[in-house]
């Protein structure tokens, strides 16, 4: 026979045995209601105060711009920062009568490295704003009449041996790249005469300089300057960390994508012009007044192939049958240039296709 002491435990167990089984079917149950929707919202009887409830985890309305909701899609690495296809770090890039030094460097590391240059270099300053990137100098004497020995006056200060005749003032502009990660550097030169009384307290920046020359030889200075300081500099500056915003943009859709810059037309057709040769895409012909470039380009395109394919396919080049004939077409809209891919001009591409070709043109613009 059970004693009173055995009999009151043996009770105990059954009992902690039904409460395990009662939390086990509960458990189950709120398991079947997050998989198959959320509960009943709880009811507050009349009779009692009802509070104001808020939804503290809000499911935010999905956006589908590719319209990739019924599709099979592959998921690709994320778009690297910057990337690396043959560039050189510091370039003095040029286009039409317009100059400037390129860097596959983020804008806020240029910053003090430009300050540097500016300072070692005499050019004594009267404004920097590193939240718009611009530097402006004071008005600056000079001796000479040539470019090179004109900043050769300013930098040493030798024109104080004789009586100065010009005087110069200089404005720089830090942009970030067209390419991500990348940081372009801008330089504007005006001058007059010390003969006679002159207005100094009104200068018009215009986008061109009155001496090239002289503005040639700064911005070599300065790019040799940057390429010896700096990657041996590791300063960046968190006030110019604005500037680090691309001027490209790419804009998903389900129907048209669109590759967006923030350049003028001229600098935007020779970009994507570049862009398409960078990424050993073919182009069959152009219409520059037109703003289309007609292209072959195929899903598998490889931009960078190896040693072995460039060996193989150096004499080889994509012919119509070989891969898809597209229109890459540049439109103006407001201050920007529309890129879009047409598979005629009156028909748009395919969409996830004009993406892939969009995105590799925005990749390897310089």
């Amino acid at each position: 026979m059970f004693s009173t002491a055995r009999l009151h435990k043996y009770w105990l167990a059954i009992a902690a045995v039904s409460l395990l089984s009662g939390c086990w079917f509960n458990n189950s149950e709120i398991r079947e209601r997050l998989e198959t929707g959320s509960s009943q919202p709880v009811v507050v009887p009349p009779e009692l105060d009802s509070p104001d409830f808020v939804n503290a985890m809000p499911i935010p309305v999905v956006e589908d711009p590719r319209g990739l909701a019924e599709r099979d899609y592959k998921i690709d690495l994320p778009e690297p920062l910057s990337t690396t296809f043959g560039v050189e770090k510091i370039v003095i890039k040029r286009l039409g009568d317009q100059r400037w030094v390129f860097l596959d460097i983020p804008p806020p590391a240029v910053w003090p490295n430009v300050l540097s240059f500016w300072e070692a270099s005499n050019l004594a300053i009267e404004k920097a704003d590193p939240a718009t990137g611009i530097i402006e100098s004071t008005w600056l004497p000079s001796g000479s009449s040539t470019g090179a020995d004109i900043f050769q006056d300013i930098k040493t200060g030798s024109w104080l041996s004789g009586k100065p005749t010009q005087q110069h003032k200089f404005r720089l502009q830090i942009e970030p790249g067209v390419r991500s990660g990348s940081t372009e550097v801008f330089l504007e030169h005006r001058q007059m005469s010390l003969i006679g009384p002159q207005r100094i307290d009104n200068v018009e920046w215009v986008g061109e300089s009155d001496d090239d020359a002289l503005e040639a030889v700064i911005l070599t200075d300065l790019a040799y300057d940057l390429g010896e300081t700096i990657d041996q500099s590791q300063t960046i500056s968190l006030v110019a960390a604005g500037l680090s915003e691309s001027r490209t943009e790419l804009v998903p859709d389900r129907e048209r994508p669109v590759l967006k810059y923030k350049l003028d037309f001229n600098r935007a057709w020779a970009t994507v012009g570049a862009a398409l040769e960078n990424a050993r895409i073919t182009v069959e012909d152009l219409d520059r007044t037109g703003a289309w470039y007609y292209v072959y380009y195929s899903s598998d395109h490889n931009p960078e192939p190896g040693f072995m394919s460039r060996l193989l396919n150096r004499n080889k080049k994509l012919e119509p049958g070989q891969a898809n004939r597209y229109l890459v077409h540049l439109q103006a809209d407001d201050e920007e240039i529309h890129v879009t891919v047409m598979k005629d001009q009156d028909t748009l591409a395919d969409a996830l296709v004009a993406e892939r070709l969009l995105k590799i043109i925005k990749e390897y613009s310089t």
